[in-house]
């Protein structure tokens, strides 16, 4: 994965996610929604032959929190939910 920033603004940042599809971009999309400082969270993929692992995202807040601050909660709570799927997969199969 690779982040390459195409604009950064006050309260807008837009980049590709490279290296990516629509399983992993979708999911982050939906838990930058989740932060209530977040106004706008979208992302596209231009071209779907040419483009299909470079989805291209937008991100833009209320100016409460950066634009990467938001990108940089939004990952960790998806590593905190990665995490935890994975302890309750071990406490699982153990029990």
């Amino acid at each position: 994965m690779k982040i390459e920033v195409i604009k950064r603004e006050k309260n807008l940042l837009e980049f590709y996610l490279e290296g990516e599809d629509h399983t992993f971009a979708n999911l982050l999309n939906e838990v930058l929604h989740e932060n209530k400082h977040v106004t706008f969270a979208g992302y596209t993929i231009e071209h779907p032959v040419l483009m299909a692992r470079k989805p291209k995202f937008r991100v833009v807040t209320d100016g409460k929190v950066s634009p990467e601050k938001a990108l940089e909660e939004a990952a960790q709570k998806i590593f905190d939910r990665a995490r935890a799927v994975l302890e309750a997969w071990n406490e699982a199969i153990k029990g």
